[in-house]
């Protein structure tokens, strides 16, 4: 069994591990060598301002050339990861328990960190069409008219796999211009866009966007380095750069040497970009096989993925009171459960697995769904206590 899979089925070691948000891939051979050389030079040290401006500077091209978002370095700060930024523009650009709103479903930490922090949440659900997730920018709009002072943008969005459209977004923009309302933009899956469109920063949009948001963008989820904890916020407020100066040293703490050197390798290297080609390739296949599968699968629906690698599944058809339980139990497959994203009735599945590994997930899915609907079991018995392969009580 390779050291990947063992990774992503470590929760519930006898099964497939296709739960928790990070592939199954080996990272790019130049960010790989830039880990290595820091660990040879045998100085494991505090980052430094050389590695610090390199790592600024290195953002600024990724943005520019990727996105055509023009970004001054000087605009680049540093956090451990996503969710420690959001935590700080929580207590640093926010007024004390100022209701933040948060579109459902959503990413867990998204919904939790506001309210440890005394910020009630106000959420708003998505609407689902057969085009896929929206926005409910109506939604959001009564929720700023409500006193609400910040939304939580998911772009592109976890767990539904939208790359939301520039319409979608000016709307959007619109909404929180009038309440004069701020956004925090999680962008860190802008990378792993499947849809053959480019994604647009939403800072990127107008004047208006980027004088009232705080994005959040990282190389961990593109290349497979969350564990080397560097993220960055970007802010494009002309009056955000001197605030967070005074809190930045702070969070540096949090930022791995290891981190900055991955980051840098990621951005730059002309092999970490081919890398991430090939990888896009793998993934928009891997997403079509899951489209396929499931287009098979009696009681399961879900819109194809247009951005990261997670499908969102919704299984409230088979009547399950908890359908990754009945998976994990019954096919062998840890999903990650559709509640903790505030999505009862779902679940998200990790498709940024080896080829046979995936096939082999979707094929004991579609089996264990052929064996509930052939034994006329009736979903009310399933739900009352699944044990699974792990010995767990679900």
């Amino acid at each position: 069994m390779s050291i990947h899979r063992l990774l992503l089925n470590a929760r519930h070691p006898e099964t497939i591990g296709a739960w928790v948000a990070e592939m199954a891939y080996r990272t790019a051979a130049p960010v790989s060598e830039a880990v290595t050389r820091e660990i040879t030079a045998g100085v494991l040290g505090y980052n430094d301002p050389l590695m610090l401006t390199a790592a600024r500077e290195s953002t600024a091209r990724w943005l520019r050339t990727s996105y055509a978002w023009e970004v001054d370095p000087a605009q680049v700060g540093f956090v451990g990861d996503i969710v420690s930024g959001y935590a700080a523009v929580l207590r640093h650009f926010l007024p004390t328990g100022a209701p933040v709103v948060v579109p459902t479903p959503a990413y867990g930490p998204l919904l939790t960190v506001p309210e440890l922090l005394g910020h009630p949440v106000v959420r708003v659900p998505g609407v689902e069409t057969r085009a896929g997730h929206r926005m409910d920018v109506d939604g959001i709009e009564r929720a700023l008219a409500g006193g609400s002072r910040l939304v939580v943008l998911c772009h592109p969005h976890n767990p539904t796999g939208r790359s939301f459209s520039r319409p979608e977004l000016s709307a959007l923009a619109d909404a929180v211009s009038r309440h004069q309302a701020r956004v925090f933009s999680d962008e860190v899956h802008a990378p792993l866009n499947l849809s053959g469109r480019p994604h647009i920063p939403y800072a990127a949009v107008d004047e208006r966007t980027a004088a009232h948001t705080i994005t959040a963008t990282s190389a961990s989820k593109a290349w497979n380095v969350a564990g080397l904890k560097c993220a960055q916020l970007i802010f494009s407020a002309a009056g955000d750069g001197p605030v967070w100066q005074r809190v930045a040293a702070f969070y540096l703490r949090s930022v791995s040497r290891l981190g900055v050197a991955a980051t840098c390798a990621a951005y730059d290297h002309p092999d970490s970009h081919d890398w991430l080609a090939r990888t896009l390739l793998r993934l928009r296949a891997n997403g079509d096989a899951v489209a396929e599968a499931v287009s098979a699968m009696p009681g399961v629906s879900g819109s194809r993925t247009e951005a990261t690698y997670l499908a969102w599944l919704d299984c409230t058809a088979l009547d399950l009171a908890d359908p990754a339980a009945y998976f994990r139990s019954r096919a062998g497959v840890d999903l990650a459960d559709g509640a903790e994203f505030d999505g009862p009735g779902h679940v998200r599945l990790n498709f940024a697995l080896q080829e046979p590994v995936l096939a082999e997930a979707l094929a004991a899915m579609a089996a264990s769904l052929r064996e509930l609907r052939g034994s006329g079991a009736d979903p009310s018995h399933v739900r009352g206590g699944l044990t699974d392969r792990t010995g767990e009580t679900a």
